[in-house]
């Protein structure tokens, strides 16, 4: 298992955009928020850049508690590539990531600071 740590300190205005050094290859597992001073009410939201976004994640009044996601993508049928194979608790895969993590954050207060985590393999 590898972890790539996207360290946040937003601007003035409470936004931030936040890219990795390095793109990332793999099977998204878990992202792990921890806010820090980061204010309860941000937006954060994780992509993976690689010619178009991959979105990953968008937790809308994030709290400020440490907190764990579990990201997954809806299965498509091999018959049929646009019919899902699941719907409400149906199948589930781990996202591919394949390019550079990015998170953004929204409404994240003035000049505070946090991180996301991404666990991969």
């Amino acid at each position: 298992m590898k972890d790539i740590v996207l360290e946040i300190t937003t601007s003035g205005t409470g936004a931030a955009t936040v890219n990795a050094n390095a793109a990332v290859v793999g099977k998204l597992y878990a992202i792990k928020y921890m806010p820090g001073t980061i204010a309860t009410g941000a937006t954060i939201t994780v992509t993976c850049q690689d010619g178009a976004s991959k979105p990953l994640l968008t937790k809308a009044n994030a709290g400020t508690a440490d907190s764990w996601y579990y990201p997954r993508d809806l299965v498509h049928a091999v018959a049929d590539g646009a019919a899902l194979t699941g719907t409400a608790g149906g199948d589930r895969a781990c996202p591919i990531v394949s390019g550079r993590p990015r998170v953004v954050v929204a409404s994240g207060g003035s000049t505070v600071s946090g991180s996301v985590t991404l666990y991969y393999e």
